[in-house]
């Protein structure tokens, strides 16, 4: 039946989706939309291009890949705070509502739910903020005469309107990803928030410039704003600049290990496997999506101390190996930390997940000896990927094993070799 099929259709995001966009609604009413409007009417252009600057920040924003999670930055938050500061909550719904439409549904051209819902959450996260803001007594700059100094009692409702956009925001966000995923919603969230840390964080440092390009507008009017547009655009470079380099990073690392491996048929392409096998085991066991991150760098790099040649030899031998030989293929793993070492980007996480990842969890693997919880946790999930990948993959002396027999070996090795 018709009915039936359409009920098919309907998801639990669609439903959320609804709840949020009503709930939006209903907070925007909640404002009091006669504080700072009447001034809106008298410099229409300046807030005209307060807008404009919403949307451009929008539009320019940066791609960022945090482990599974994946967004945006941008320095939309500035001028969205210079827009509350100055003329008050009410404008920054509109603020957020026109640059969310214009940008999600006409520049980005996202998918029609996920483009309601992007704008529903950052209108209702906003109409939020200007609850708090209004609650601790916050008036907007356009009350106040051209020229008087910054009042400093307006500092705190501002904060207030901060933390309750933000955390607004992130709950949104969570439910939504958590209904979408089917996850729990308190890992979700630790997720986000481990996701976008890097993101709020740059926001509040930020924030003083908000102020200051509304504390400039409401004094010397669009000359403020335009003098404004340099702090924006040294703070958006900076961005940019920042995510050019770890991407790059990123890819030389890559490069580098593809380049160790392609010397040996039977382990091309092993730190790659590793690598996303890691990832699905932090992902099953909620890790969150920074230390992910750091997983899978600590995952690609677990073998970067076979770069020197005496090791391709040992590891082409088809035979059994002489005690020499164990000891000098054991010592990849302090090879690798001397050399991660050398370099100044790893911090102790990675370099600790190098060192241990061929420790066993009853104490009686290498080089350390180190046994059950001391071992880093980076260290016990490369451990299990590794070993997964190497038996399922053909080697000088043995074929690949069948996935069964691989799955029954773990289950044998639960807290002797693996962490159980």
């Amino acid at each position: 039946p018709r009915g039936v099929l359409i009920m098919k259709r309907i998801q639990p995001i669609h439903i959320y989706v609804g709840m949020v966009a009503a709930l939006a609604v209903g907070l925007s009413f909640w404002l009091d939309w006669s504080l700072g409007v009447a001034d809106i009417n008298r410099s229409a252009l300046g807030f005209a291009v307060l807008l404009a600057l919403g949307v451009g920040s929008e539009a320019a924003a940066i791609r960022l890949n945090v482990g599974r999670a994946s967004g945006n930055t941008s320095i939309t938050f500035i001028p969205l705070l210079a827009c509350v500061a100055a003329f008050g909550p009410a404008a920054g719904v509109v603020f957020f509502l026109f640059s969310g439409l214009v940008v999600e549904f006409g520049i980005r051209r996202k998918e029609k739910i996920r483009a309601i819902f992007n704008v529903a959450q950052y209108v209702a996260a906003t109409a939020v903020g200007g609850i708090a803001f209004s609650h601790f007594g916050g008036q907007p700059l356009s009350t106040l005469p051209v020229g008087a100094p910054f009042p400093p009692e307006l500092v705190w409702p501002l904060i207030a309107f901060g933390a309750g956009f933000l955390l607004t925001n992130h709950g949104l966000v969570s439910l939504a990803i958590a209904i979408s995923e089917k996850r729990d919603v308190a890992a979700v969230m630790r997720r986000v928030a481990s996701a976008s840390g890097g993101s709020i964080i740059s926001d509040v440092i930020a924030s003083p410039i908000g102020l200051v390009v509304a504390f400039l507008y409401h004094n010397f009017w669009l000359g403020g704003l335009v003098f404004s547009l340099l702090p924006l655009f040294l703070i958006r470079n900076m961005y940019l600049e920042k995510q050019k380099v770890e991407d790059a990073n990123r890819d030389l690392l890559t490069a580098l290990v593809k380049a160790i491996e392609v010397r040996d048929e039977y382990t091309s392409g092993h730190s790659m496997r590793v690598q996303d096998l890691s990832t699905l085991i932090a992902r099953a066991i909620d890790l969150p999506d920074r230390k992910i991150d750091d997983l899978r760098r600590s995952a690609l790099l677990h073998d970067i101390g076979k770069i020197e040649v005496v090791y391709e030899q040992i590891l082409m031998k088809p035979g059994k190996l002489t005690e020499e030989e164990r000891q000098v293929m054991q010592s990849h793993v302090t090879r690798g930390v001397d050399i991660l070492r050398s370099l100044s980007s790893f911090d102790d996480k990675i370099i600790l997940a190098v060192r241990h990842h061929h420790e066993n969890f009853d104490g009686t693997g290498y080089p350390d000896g180190v046994r059950g919880r001391q071992i880093p946790i980076f260290a016990r999930i490369i451990k299990v990927a590794d070993a997964i990948d190497a038996m399922l993959s053909d080697r000088p002396y043995r074929p690949a094993m069948t996935a069964e027999r691989v799955r029954r070996l773990l289950l044998e090795g639960r807290g002797t070799e693996f962490d159980p």
